[in-house]
């Protein structure tokens, strides 16, 4: 996302908000480059920013929901809801995935989520068929659900390689794409996959 959002040409345009659409703090000496990513989408179209100054997963669900509940926090969440447009990624799962390398999961969840899932998208880990993967992991999430993605006018996937096949297809079963932005590669892999 950060090589998309460094290539995007500057436009004037108004009423353009950019809006993280996860947490992004990290626990790990790993630099994700989440902020510097929604920095340029912004700089791109001449607006402000908006970051959730979160980290990614809480310890349990009434964390998140108190976290969820304080009104700026609210309002941020809120925002990447009403968006019309979410450009997003997925992340393979396997042991060089950046989420298994930020400190946020135990073993026996990364142990779980190698077996089940095959991609995350915003954080959010999913089946072959598309389907949330492990709901204890999925309601410690802070940020945007992938049902509320179903929704967008342009919900776009930019993704490549052979290492993401699988999370590409899931995430293609699942619906949470629109458009989807890869190599000529990946996308044969893709043709052939189905």
């Amino acid at each position: 996302m950060y090589n998309v959002a460094s290539q995007v040409t500057q436009k004037h345009v108004k009423g353009v908000e950019v809006i993280q659409l996860k947490g992004g703090v990290g626990l790990a000496d790993i630099n994700t480059y989440e902020s510097e990513t929604v920095y340029l989408f912004a700089e791109a179209f001449n607006t402000v920013p908006r970051y959730l100054p979160l980290p990614v997963f809480v310890d349990n669900p009434t964390v998140k929901e108190i976290i969820e509940s304080d009104r700026h926090i609210h309002r941020l969440v809120d925002l990447g809801k009403q968006a019309n447009i979410a450009i997003f990624t997925v992340g393979a799962v396997d042991d060089n995935s950046l989420l298994f390398r930020l400190g946020y999961l135990s073993s026996e969840e990364k142990s779980l989520l190698k077996s089940k899932a095959v991609g995350d998208i915003c954080s959010r880990f999913f089946t072959p068929n598309g389907e949330i993967c492990c709901t204890s992991i999925n309601d410690r999430t802070i940020g945007i659900e992938l049902e509320e993605l179903k929704q967008k006018e342009r919900s776009i996937l930019v993704a490549g390689g052979s290492r993401k096949v699988e999370a590409i297809h899931g995430a293609l079963l699942g619906g949470y794409a629109n458009v989807v932005i890869t190599d000529q590669y990946t996308a044969q892999s893709l043709l052939i996959h189905d």
